[in-house]
């Protein structure tokens, strides 16, 4: 079998009857997946679900309209815990090289594992509050608006190389935002990395990005 066997992926292809189905993203370019491909698809959709059984799902929380992705039980369990962040790990050496200088954690719940993630890295730790007046010395803010109402981004002055870690990318408005704010005040952000990101919103951000789950 070729690298690349050409065929249209909504069609009859050597794929479909394989005796694992499961759903398959669509091909960008047109052409089919590789059996290499369709294996690395396999393993990706297997380990989301593992981790999907575990998430708790809360609908109209925090407000009539959102439905929330409880990620706690995964941190409760230590062994879940730990293969989220080396599959976390996996995604920042396959998205950049590792010559960044500090993890930008969102506020609150990319404090978390984001900090993890720069202790392992052996990164320093930039804080991306939401809560105005909370940094001392010179600070930027870059206001910004959610699924559910207006927030706001605030940073310490400085300079670096920066990977923007949050728990969970909807639309994108709070990525962007802190992205917008490193800038602002004098950092260099190189990409982001995301626990969930839900790909029904089609979020788009102006830096290279990575998401270990993923809600179609």
């Amino acid at each position: 079998m070729k690298k690349d066997f050409p065929c249209n992926p909504e069609g009859d292809c050597w794929c479909k009857k394989e005796e694992w189905i499961f759903p398959m993203p669509k091909s960008k370019d047109g052409k089919c997946y590789s059996p290499e491909e369709l294996d690395k698809l396999k393993k990706e959709y297997n380990k989301t679900t593992m981790y999907k059984e575990h998430i708790k799902e809360y609908k109209d929380f925090p407000i009539d309209g959102i439905n929330y992705l409880d990620l706690n039980p995964i941190y409760q369990n230590s062994s879940l815990r730990d293969k989220l962040i080396s599959n976390c790990l996996e995604k920042v050496v396959d998205m950049i090289p590792p010559t960044f200088d500090y993890i930008g954690v969102v506020e609150s719940r990319g404090f978390l594992i984001g900090s993890i993630l720069a202790h392992l890295l052996d990164k320093g730790i930039v804080l991306l509050r939401s809560k105005k007046d909370r940094l001392p010395g010179k600070t930027y803010t870059v206001k910004h608006k959610l699924e559910y109402g207006e927030s706001m981004v605030q940073v310490q002055e400085g300079s670096g190389k920066v990977l923007v870690f949050d728990d969970v990318l909807a639309t994108g408005g709070t990525a962007e935002a802190s992205i917008e704010c490193l800038i602002k005040a004098g950092y260099t952000p190189v990409g982001a990395l995301f626990l969930i990101e839900l790909d029904f919103l089609n979020p788009s951000l102006s830096v290279p990005y990575k998401s270990v789950i993923h809600y179609e």
